[in-house]
């Protein structure tokens, strides 16, 4: 499955392009994110803001969590919020990274710090190699 076919990747990108045509560009993060949350209440879109997702090693879950953005149905999104004048290799590597160690299947890094919303998506069995 491609995620740009994905409704429901869709659903969260669109209300995350919502967000970014009311508040456009200059706020931070966690202005977005407040935003983007009252966005996925109204559209129905179950998420856990600030979700605790584990790292695992070779199968084994370690003590060390990272604490995802938004998580959304089920656990099966994870959604990385920016509010920078552009996405790096930096901030996309550190999506690919959570991915691999969570194993989340899909994720979204959205940044609002843009004229223009800018995302990249990730799917964990189509990453690049290391």
């Amino acid at each position: 499955m491609k995620l740009k076919d994905d409704p429901k990747a869709f659903a969260i990108l669109g209300c995350a392009m919502r967000v970014h045509n009311i508040l456009k560009n200059g706020f931070l993060e966690s202005t977005y994110g407040d935003a983007l949350e009252v966005e996925f209440q109204k559209h129905g879109i179950p998420y856990i803001r600030e979700d605790e997702v584990y790292i695992y090693y070779e199968g084994v879950r370690l003590k060390t969590r990272y604490r995802a953005d938004f998580t959304c149905y089920d656990r099966t999104y994870l959604v990385e919020l920016k509010a920078i004048k552009s996405i790096t290799k930096i901030e996309w590597a550190q999506v690919i990274h959570y991915v691999r160690a969570t194993k989340i299947p899909y994720a979204m890094l959205i940044n609002f710090g843009k004229e223009e919303l800018q995302y990249d998506t990730f799917e964990l069995t189509n990453l690049p190699s290391s």
